[in-house]
């Protein structure tokens, strides 16, 4: 069973404070069971010129805010912190200056 709490204590010392828990059926594909989720900015492999050619210019157009989802953009650290507690990343939206994740428990749901 995922500790939430300390998973958000975690999210919080590496920077990444406003994460929440919740629980339920999404729409968001791969988005159910249980989760944290937050909006951070978007850097590393989020960032506009760390993104493939093709999603730079979708992510340039009026309201594109366009990202590849793949959990590898992500931040290393809060990557790390899914991996340490068994968790999977989703990026499932983003706009100009952030992206919003969540961290979830894969046991819960199909990916």
């Amino acid at each position: 069973m995922t500790d939430w709490e300390r998973v958000r204590q975690e999210l919080k010392e590496a920077g990444y404070s406003g994460f929440e828990f919740d629980s339920g059926d999404t729409a968001v594909p791969g988005l159910s069971g249980e989760w944290v989720s937050g909006n951070i900015p978007r850097e590393g492999g989020l960032k506009h010129e760390n993104q493939p050619l093709r999603i730079r210019i979708l992510d340039a157009l009026p309201g594109g805010d366009t990202v590849e989802t793949d959990p590898e953009n992500a931040p290393e650290s809060i990557r790390n912190i899914a991996t340490e507690h068994g968790l999977e990343v989703v990026i499932f939206s983003v706009s100009a200056d952030e992206a919003r994740i969540a961290l979830c428990d894969p046991s819960k749901h199909d990916l």
